[in-house]
């Protein structure tokens, strides 16, 4: 397998650890929506790489939907999904014909979200995202795919039952980057458009 090429995404360490796991050059994504546009446009200038992986934790925060103001729902809703469109818009136009990408989604478990519905909404819209680009990418052979991981998201005491692996909900360093690299494999060749 190739190694990766490039990582987009935040500034979070979770970010900083899978691209150093992976060993994929980083490139920082703006937090600032009025930013996207510029950054967009200077990365579709980028070489091509034959790896894109795009990785975007959510910030910290819950809070009851019933409760939640305008502004929270923009910050914690529509400014992540505005970052995802912009940040897999220059992965589809950096990654090399035949190539890959992988979009690491922060999903709460179902039955762990209350409180982020913000986060929900937007993993949501990722994965469509992700199987939008790969239908309109696969023309030119590149696989486009995701992990949908509650990692960051999961409470200190997970659902009961527990789940069988000791290792639930993981890390991004070890397990979501074993799952990005399963997809970027090329014996993944024939897999795209699908959430793991």
């Amino acid at each position: 397998m190739q190694p990766t090429s490039l990582l987009i995404g935040s500034d979070a360490p979770e970010t900083r650890a899978l691209a150093a796991a992976l060993g994929a050059a980083w490139c920082g994504a703006p937090q600032d929506p009025s930013a996207l546009e510029g950054w967009r446009a200077q990365q579709c200038a980028g070489p091509a790489q034959a790896r894109v992986v795009v990785a975007w934790p959510v910030a910290d925060a819950s809070g009851e939907l019933s409760e939640m103001h305008a502004d929270a729902w923009l910050a914690r809703a529509e400014d992540p999904i505005a970052r995802w469109v912009f940040a897999l818009g220059a992965a589809a136009a950096r990654c090399a014909n035949g190539g890959a990408i992988v979009a690491v989604v922060d999903r709460p478990a179902p039955l762990d979200c209350a409180g982020f519905a913000p986060e929900a909404a937007v993993a949501d819209a990722a994965c469509a995202l992700v199987r939008s680009l790969a239908r309109s990418e696969g023309a030119r052979g590149v696989r486009v795919n995701a992990v949908a991981t509650s990692a960051r998201l999961a409470p200190s005491r997970p659902v009961d039952p527990a789940p069988a692996l000791a290792s639930f909900p993981g890390t991004y360093e070890r397990e979501v980057a074993g799952a990005v690299r399963l997809l970027l494999a090329d014996d993944a060749s024939g897999v795209t458009g699908q959430v793991l």
